[in-house]
């Protein structure tokens, strides 16, 4: 049986992990209240640019950019792992990662390309590029911008085939699915294509001149749009992580102090038993 002095220690011990625990929490709610408040308003943005980039590649499918070379081989892919620099995040990373592992990838040669401390310490395979890390809701589009920066040039050189992206997609507080997307080239919806596509358009001042300045943009927003989806997903699997987290500590104290009080009560017995048989000795 513990001595009361070590359940003593347990329960203090939990208490100090309980408070770390609940600040946790309040600051991660903070964040993710802030995350998706940002990721309602960007998604509409997004949504609107897409769609116009559908209607205009819907014209120009045979335009020879490689944006748009969907039948080109896979030999040399790059994927964008997107996973968290800190753990306490329940199975945020770890989902993700596994996923990563089953995927079915049709490339002879996948090459990482890390955002995110917890992807490069997991898989322990060399960079495409330089390792990014530290991203949050404040630098994302700076992420976004230096991805591109690394990936774009090569791409456009022909030295990657096709560029994938693993990220957690956002879906509720409680649900965040891990996401295997393929980004370029760039391919859109046949359904969606159809739905928005008005005819023949003209494009000025030409189809050259819209490949060139509008495609290398929305492969620019669609990296943003996936890395706030990614840092509010965080957030959320904190937030609940820490929830979960104090409920145990909660069952833990409840637990120790029933036994805390039985250990001191069978101590009591004992010692009232020692008086007793000494008195009754006596006599």
């Amino acid at each position: 049986m513990p001595s009361l002095k070590e359940i003593r220690n347990k329960i203090s011990s939990v208490k100090s992990t309980k408070r770390i625990m609940q600040a946790m929490k309040m600051i991660a709610t903070v964040k993710y209240a802030k995350t998706q408040i940002m990721l309602n308003s960007f998604r509409p943005y997004f949504k609107s640019y897409k769609d116009i980039v559908n209607i205009v590649t819907s014209s120009i499918k045979e335009s020879p950019s490689r944006f748009l070379s969907v039948g080109n081989d896979s030999a040399n892919d790059v994927l964008i792992i997107v996973s968290s620099d800190r753990g306490l995040c329940g199975s945020y990373n770890t989902s993700l990662f596994r996923m990563i592992e089953k995927y079915d990838f049709k490339s002879e040669r996948i090459n990482n390309f890390y955002v995110g401390k917890k992807g490069f310490d997991y898989f322990k395979a060399d960079s495409f590029g330089d390792n990014i890390t530290s991203l949050t809701e404040k630098n994302y589009k700076i992420i976004s911008e230096q991805v591109s920066s690394q990936l774009l040039a090569p791409f456009i050189n022909q030295e990657i085939d096709n560029i994938y992206i693993a990220y957690n997609k956002f879906e509720s507080a409680i649900s965040q699915v891990p996401t295997i997307s393929k980004i370029l080239p760039i391919q859109l919806d046949d359904k969606e294509m159809k739905e928005d596509n008005p005819g023949d358009i003209l494009i000025e001042p030409g189809i050259e001149s819209f490949v060139e300045e509008v495609l290398p943009k929305f492969f620019n927003l669609t990296i943003s749009s996936i890395l706030l989806e990614s840092v509010t997903s965080e957030h959320a699997a904190r937030t609940a992580a820490m929830d979960n987290a104090t409920r145990n500590a909660d069952d833990i104290l409840r637990d120790t102090t029933i036994l805390f009080n039985k250990t001191r009560q069978a101590y009591i017995t004992t010692e009232l038993m020692d008086i007793v048989n000494g008195a009754e000795a006596i006599k």
